[in-house]
């Protein structure tokens, strides 16, 4: 019977007629068609209209990310005829930096539901519609189209088109489709929404990308970060820091490639708890958080990155022994202060920075060839002071006063932000995660964070501040303040080396014989400042020594640094894999994937060589023969990930995991646990947590 009905149909309804016909704009072909050959009264039915594109020509999906305009379609339609919304395939990625635009390069038919009316009396119904859609490749162009088409009209049931009914089949296997097999959620992480899909089915991460629905709140050009956790996959998505992301839910369509096969999935993301690594150890409560910090400024002070300003300190409270009480505590005030405000900008310059999209955390400045080498600039001037070479009294940042004189208030507030800076390179304990989760909220309350490491940090001067008489036991003034003062900087010395160090790993050693030019030039001119500028000279003969002293030193920072600064960072900075006989691999997302694939534990070292906490690590623990034994015995594969200079990549993989500071440890058992380690490491620590597995 459907076959009579069927050969009866081509008599007759001999076909749908096309009367626009396929139209040309300068880059793309529209036509519309239909799936009936013949429509039925009160029975929906489908039609679309089909773009075809030039090679490398595009135009755009219902998000068109960055740039770019949505195709519309505006129907004429008989009267009680209704049209349902657009039903998109799945969209490409098209990248042309720095915008990313989601559209269309192949062939497409964007599919429409019509609706007619129950009673329909003409033989035939014509359909109309008005196509609008911007065409781009390296320039963008306005194109479109009046497409209209004929059906025929049947009361016997609707008759299929066998010549469109393969065009429409294919088309509809682009389009996006829910799931139950997946369950998802997301939470907030450093300036990201990390969505995690628990799941059992396999797929490679690189092959998958997610397009959301949301056309306002996400930034589009940052790789989105997918990878595979214990329970199936998660991805990282940047907010656009214009908006405040405060759904409970967003949408998008994931899309995953498998060779020739390409699948879509509708998805709908609630907020919740993030599952599996996707933000591990993360603080819980904006109050815990706050403690954490306190506890991590105040742990500060004990970290190897502090005591190269040692020197500062001491000879600050051998100052302040012989002075008032109200004089002493509010030198404690005013340093306390430095310190809260240099964090204040350092936190401030971070967010910022991150809410532009930059991949930076905690000790980000250090990462720059310039702010290197000014502190080694810095350094080695308060070294020479220290030494005598040169004396410009209070007004040399303070620490220009005779051992035995007054301190001054810019003197302790320097104080105070130099020490900031200088610990900059050490994460405490406790610190990692408060820092991690701070830069998930808001700015204000970030801030908060930042200044509960600050008081942490200067608490304890606060309190040697506050009760002076724990400073009764130091020495009365004299000689021995000079030796003790030309003796710690020797300290600051080491500092400057350590800086050159860390300046040749990042860029190389034409930038060292750049600073080495510079700290010359540097220390000539304190020369001449101290030798022919104190105060017994001749004033002419003063003036004269002042400004050789700036002619020399200003001129030699700005001709140096701006050589420096066209000195790109070495491919090859941070330390080398097999430091400390530890046979590590070099850390990539792709490196990670196939091991775990395999089933291989995995160690992932996030470090940095102007990471001080990393480097007392690499020689205590890693360096530890017990140590790299256990790994070498349970089969792990250490992979080193390299903060020295900036990488994008390694950022984004930090931010993953609720971090945003090295040094930071994750292993992956034997059976997919997923186990972070604390910032400080002994080799009992590490071969604690390698027996508590089971192997």
């Amino acid at each position: 019977m459907r076959i009579l009905l069927f050969l009866s149909s081509l008599l007759l309804f001999p076909g749908t007629e096309v009367l626009s016909g396929p139209i040309r704009s300068q880059h793309v072909e529209a036509e519309l068609i239909a799936e009936m050959a013949a429509i039925e009264p009160g029975v929906p039915f489908e039609v679309g209209v089909r773009l075809r594109h030039d090679p490398h020509w595009h135009t755009y999906w219902v998000n068109p990310a960055d740039s770019g305009l949505e195709t519309t379609l505006q129907w004429n339609l008989p009267e009680g005829f209704t049209a349902g919304e657009i039903q998109w395939p799945y969209p490409e990625r098209i990248v042309m930096e720095p915008l990313v635009t989601f559209g269309y390069e192949r062939d497409i038919l964007l599919i429409t539901l019509i609706t007619p009316p129950a009673q329909l009396e003409m033989e035939s119904v014509e359909l109309a519609v008005r196509a609008d859609w911007l065409e781009c490749k390296e320039v963008c162009l306005p194109g479109g189209a009046d497409l209209s088409l004929r059906l025929a009209v049947s009361r016997e049931g609707a008759v299929r088109d066998a010549d469109r009914a393969e065009i429409f089949d294919r088309a509809r296997s682009e389009w996006p489709v829910p799931t139950s097999e997946w369950e998802l959620s997301a939470v907030s992480a450093d300036g990201r929404i990390v969505v995690t899909i628990e799941t059992d089915e396999i797929w490679d991460p690189g092959a998958a990308d997610f397009f959301p629905l949301d056309t306002e709140r996400f930034a589009y050009l940052p790789p989105q970060h997918w990878r595979s956790i214990p329970t199936g996959y998660a991805f990282d998505l940047l907010i656009d820091p214009r908006y405040r992301f405060s759904e409970e839910a967003f949408s998008g369509v994931v899309v995953i490639s498998s060779g020739e096969t390409t699948r879509a999935v509708l998805i709908s993301v609630p907020f919740g708890t993030a599952s599996g690594g996707a933000a591990t150890e993360s603080v819980s409560g904006f109050g815990v958080a706050l403690l954490f910090a306190f506890i991590g400024g105040l742990i500060l002070n004990l970290m190897p990155c502090v005591f190269p300003v040692i020197s500062i300190k001491v000879m600050g409270f051998v100052r302040q022994a012989e002075e008032e009480h109200a004089a002493v505590w509010k030198h404690g005030l005013i340093f306390a202060a430095g310190v809260v405000v240099s964090f204040w900008v350092l936190a401030g310059a971070l967010i910022a920075l991150r809410a532009g999209g930059e991949q930076l955390g905690w000790g980000f400045h250090l990462q720059s060839p310039l702010f290197l080498s000014g502190m080694a600039v810095l350094f080695f001037l308060l070294a020479l002071n220290l030494y005598g070479v040169f004396e410009v009294g209070a007004t040399w940042l303070g620490l220009g006063q005779k051992a035995t004189g007054k301190s001054t208030w810019t003197g302790s507030f320097f104080s105070g932000a130099l020490a900031t800076v200088i610990a900059t390179p050490c994460t405490a304990p406790f610190m990692g995660a408060a820092l991690g989760y701070a830069l998930t909220l808001s700015a204000f309350e970030s801030m908060l964070i930042f200044t509960a490491l600050g008081v942490g940090m200067a608490s304890p001067y606060l309190a040697l501040s506050a009760y002076p008489r724990w400073l009764a036991k130091i020495p009365k003034p004299g000689p021995w303040m000079e030796t003790l003062k030309q003796s710690l900087g020797w300290l600051l010395m080491a500092t400057v080396l350590w800086l050159i160090w860390v300046l040749n790993l990042m860029a190389g050693g034409d930038a060292v014989i750049l600073l080495a030019g510079i700290l010359f030039a540097v220390g000539l001119a304190a020369w001449v400042l101290g030798r022919w500028g104190a105060i017994h000279r001749d004033f002419p003969v003063r003036l004269t020594a002042k400004i050789i002293a700036a002619s020399l030193m200003l001129g030699s920072i700005v001709a140096g640094f701006m050589a420096i600064h066209q000195i790109a960072p070495s491919e090859a900075s941070g330390i080398s894999p097999a430091a400390g006989g530890m046979p590590w691999e070099a850390f990539s997302e792709e490196r990670l994937a196939e091991l775990r694939a395999q089933g291989t534990p995995v160690f992932i070292n996030f470090t940095a060589a102007w990471c001080l906490s990393c480097q007392v690590n690499e020689r205590v623990a890693f360096s530890s023969a017990r140590v790299q034994q256990a790994f070498a015995e349970r089969g792990i594969v250490p992979l080193k990930a390299d903060w020295t200079a900036r990488d994008d990549r390694i950022g984004r993989v930090l931010a993953g995991y609720g971090r945003s500071s090295v040094p930071f440890y994750v292993l992956y058992g034997p059976s997919g646990e997923t186990v972070t380690l604390p910032e400080l490491l002994t080799p009992g620590i590490v071969l604690d947590v390698l027996n508590d597995l089971e192997w």
